[in-house]
């Protein structure tokens, strides 16, 4: 659906904010919140030492119970609460659009193949 799109911005770098903003011009639908659920994802096998820290960032739709789920990186900190997600950037590892209702004949103003 989106997947080409989310194709190109992933690899890239972003703030939370120009994240979200890129999710929204690329699903041409507001997000609930522009800086996402954030989760912070504490299994390291097979690397403890690595020197990142990943996440996965859900962005919910504002019109529609479908929801943006994104895999990013940031430069690894010794405490959750030393990342600051509205300076820090994230590197954008994979992007999945979830997909909650199918809409009735399949058809959708969301939906481009």
């Amino acid at each position: 659906m989106h997947e080409k799109k989310f194709a190109l911005i992933e690899g890239e770098t972003f703030t939370i904010d120009e994240l979200g903003r890129e999710i929204e011009e690329i699903v041409d639908s507001k997000l609930v919140n522009l800086t996402g659920t954030k989760e912070r994802v504490v299994a390291q096998k097979p690397s403890p030492d690595q020197n990142f820290e990943t996440f996965t960032i859900k962005f919910n739709l504002d019109d529609l119970p479908d929801f943006v789920d994104v895999v990013a990186t940031t430069e690894k900190k010794e405490n959750f609460e030393d990342y600051d997600f509205d300076k820090d950037k994230l590197k954008v590892r994979l992007i999945s659009y979830i997909r909650q209702e199918s809409p009735e004949n399949n058809e959708s103003e969301h939906v481009s193949e």
